[in-house]
């Protein structure tokens, strides 16, 4: 049974969209808050061979899928209207600046995809003209020139989609407010501005390729809209509230907040201009530099408006040349990883980074290397600094809003290629000096752990087992004891539940972090050569409480060593949220394994002490 064919038959077994309130999905299972529960076909859900189990529990409807409860909710998600839902209650708020990158990271990133494509066609259309292997002036550089250029002038009405779906607001009338700024109005007259009623002024601006502009628009249109939709009585809400919600917001983002958003852009490109002309070696350090610890934080996307902003402005961006050489940098560190590393593991994780991070994706190349090996990190940040200190200095700058990356190098040609050329050398060289220098330096030589790593390895083959220590302290506890079906009956796997003291959870083995659910409450943990995956959830239920008892301190993708710090989490909050904080462990492949010896219940353990030993 394909994810599809079983997300379909979830779906009629539990009585169709029409009687889902919402759902969403935890580390094994669906969860469904239900209009009617007694319409739910348990037992043809529970009969199911692709199923492990379902269960009715604290007023939920949860049907388990173990590890493959991710692909099957993507399906889900397609057959219904609905979207997962997240539970915000009890979530910790965020600050200011946060939930600012926040936002426009949901805004600007769906509407990439077109922007890039438009960005790599333009650098290639340049490239040819420029070669003289196409007449710019022919027919067909004007038909791809016109496709490169349509996303960039018509940017505001992808960004009205992204901002409508963010804001939850209408996305249809998202881009009525985005052919609102875009209308001509009187710029075929030369005028600067139109008086609306004869008195107030509306500033006449070629808003094409703008920003902010249709953000602060569809923003204070969500707000209308909403006041419309309540005071109006439901019976002519369709169609006065539409039109009512425009009569308001039009004027007022068009007299006060397109300006605003645009002037504040053009200020913010000028003050970056300025910072570049004052010091561009400085300007390109710091950029070069932070780039890496930005895109850990997620924090890099808030750079895309400058981006643009540059080239509304400028019709060029410094700052994406000086992006380019981190991109290089950190793709880079990762090919020199790749040839230090002396484990095939540590070779396959570093190579599979390199070209992805070549042509602009630079996450592989951060979370598998980078952010676990320091000479790694140092040198990306201290070599793509430097390279973006040269690029700057020589006037290295792209002309068009691209990913970064080797194949969007024609969209940098034009003045100041040759300083993104040296740049490009320069940043190479750098990373490559540096890493090997901290690697002397720190006296943390991957030779030695890899050989340490291949001795452990070749003992566990010897020994044709895997023991897993404990991941806290406390004492074992029976599975009857557990008001959770999926763990007391041991459906995932060999279970075990352990009353923890500590309120900590350390690696039980070496291996790689498989899955970090973003509730925090639970981690799938592979071991070094995959032969045991592991399940510890902390808790029953605890995904309810959306992740603000939790702090995980380790990411999805990173090896870790056993008793290394994975997560802690708050005891006391836990039970005064009325939820068992027990610590469940589950050898989700159990069944690929000969035994499984375990030590006795109601026993007193250590963190770190032999738990189960898996003879496989």
């Amino acid at each position: 049974m394909t994810n599809r064919e079983l997300a379909l038959l979830i779906l009629k077994a539990i009585g169709g969209e029409e009687n889902i309130i919402d759902y969403t999905n935890c580390v094994t299972r669906l969860r469904f808050n239900l209009k009617n529960l007694d319409v739910v076909d348990k037992e043809q859900i529970d009969r199911t061979p692709s199923v492990l189990g379902s269960q009715f529990k604290s007023g939920q409807y949860q049907v388990i899928l173990g590890g493959k409860v991710s692909n099957v909710a993507q399906e889900f998600g397609k057959l219904v209207s609905l979207s997962v839902t997240t539970q915000k209650s009890n979530q910790p708020k965020e600050g200011v600046m946060s939930r600012l990158i926040n936002t426009l990271s949901a805004i600007l990133t769906p509407a990439l995809p077109p922007v890039i494509a438009g960005g790599m066609l333009k650098g290639f259309m340049f490239m040819f003209v420029n070669f003289g292997w196409i007449d710019g002036a022919s027919d067909t550089a004007i038909f791809f020139n016109m496709l490169s250029d349509t996303m960039f002038y018509f940017f505001p009405f992808l960004l009205a989609v992204s901002s409508a779906k963010r804001f939850k607001t209408n996305e249809f009338m998202a881009l009525t407010m985005a052919g609102v700024l875009m209308y001509p109005m009187a710029l075929a007259d030369g005028q600067s501005f139109i008086k609306l009623f004869g008195v107030l002024p509306i500033a006449v601006v070629d808003y094409s390729s703008s920003v902010l502009p249709i953000i602060l628009s569809v923003l204070l249109l969500k707000y209308i809209s909403d006041f419309f939709n309540r005071v109006i009585p439901e019976m002519v809400s369709m169609v006065f509230s539409p039109l009512f919600s425009l009569i308001v917001a039009a004027p007022i983002a068009m007299l006060v907040l397109a300006p605003l958003g645009y002037y504040i852009g053009e200020y913010v490109a000028i003050g970056v201009k300025a910072l570049i002309t004052f010091s561009p070696w400085l300007a390109g350090l710091i950029v070069g530099a932070s780039r890496p610890i930005l895109v850990l934080g997620g924090m890099h996307h808030a750079m895309n408006p400058i981006f643009q902003q540059e080239l509304a402005s400028f019709g060029a961006s410094q700052l994406s040349a000086m992006v380019l050489m981190s991109t290089f940098a950190q793709a880079t560190a990762a090919l020199v990883a790749y040839f230090r590393a002396k484990d095939s593991a540590d070779k396959q994780i570093a190579l599979s980074a390199v070209i992805p991070g070549y042509i602009g994706i630079t996450e592989p190349a951060l979370y598998g290397v980078l952010s676990k090996q320091k000479e790694a990190m140092f040198a990306a940040c201290l070599g793509g600094g430097i390279g973006a200190a040269v690029t700057a200095m020589l006037g290295g700058r792209g002309y068009a809003f691209v990913m970064p990356g080797v194949l969007s190098i024609p969209s940098f040609m034009g003045a100041g290629f040759s300083g993104v050329v040296i740049g490009l050398i320069v940043t190479i060289v750098a990373t490559v000096i540096l890493y090997l220098a901290f690697q002397l330096f720190l006296k943390k030589s991957t030779d030695t752990e890899t050989s340490a790593t291949s001795q452990e390895i070749t003992v566990e083959k010897k020994e044709a087992a895997v023991t897993i220590a404990s991941p806290t302290e406390g004492r074992i506890r029976e599975l009857e004891s557990l008001s959770d079906d999926t763990f007391g009956k041991s459906v995932l796997g060999k279970t075990l539940a352990i009353e923890s003291s500590s309120g900590k959870i350390v690696a039980p083995f070496d291996g790689t972090v498989q899955a970090l659910f973003q509730t925090k409450h639970a981690i799938g943990l592979a071991s070094s050569k995959g032969e045991v995956e592991l399940l510890i959830h902390v808790g029953l239920d605890t995904v309810q409480l959306q992740g603000a008892p939790f702090v995980s301190h380790v990411r999805q993708g990173q090896k870790v060593q056993q008793g290394e710090l994975l997560l802690t989490f708050d005891q006391k909050a836990i039970r005064e949220a009325d939820y068992d904080d027990v610590v469940i462990l589950a050898v989700t492949n159990s069944d690929k394994h000969l035994s499984i010896l375990e030590v006795p219940t109601n026993q007193d353990i250590s963190s770190g002490q032999a738990l189960l030993k898996i003879i496989h």
